[in-house]
C-alpha cells in the first residue's frame, strides 16, 4: 500500500511539474519527448487519482460497499481518461 502511495505521489509531482513549467521532466531512460506537456501533466494527475483509489481500496471497504464501488469506478474512469489524454497529446505533438 505504501508503494502505491509513493507511485501516486510521483505521478502527481510529474503532473504538477509539467503543468507549472509547460515542459516535460527529464527522464533517465529510453523515453522520447513526443508528448504535449499540458496533456501529459493532466494525464499524470488522472493516473495519480487512479493509483490513490486503488491504494485506498481496503480502507474504503470499511466505509461501505456502495461507496467503494462508486469510488473504484471513478478511479477506473480517471485511468481511462488519463490514457486517452496522453494518447491524444502524443498524436497532436507528432502531427505538428
Amino acid at each position: 500500500q505504501w508503494i502505491a502511495f509513493g507511485v501516486g505521489c510521483l505521478n502527481g509531482v510529474l503532473g504538477i511539474y509539467s503543468l507549472a513549467t509547460n515542459r516535460l521532466p527529464r527522464r533517465p531512460f529510453l523515453w522520447r519527448d513526443d508528448f504535449e506537456p499540458r496533456r501529459y501533466g493532466w494525464a499524470q494527475l488522472l493516473m495519480a487519482v487512479f493509483v490513490f483509489t486503488i491504494a485506498l481500496g481496503p480502507v474504503m471497504l470499511e466505509w461501505g460497499y456502495e461507496l467503494f464501488i462508486v469510488v473504484l469506478l471513478l478511479g477506473i474512469g480517471a485511468f481511462a481518461a488519463g490514457l486517452r489524454l496522453m494518447h491524444s497529446g502524443k498524436q497532436i505533438q507528432r502531427s505538428s
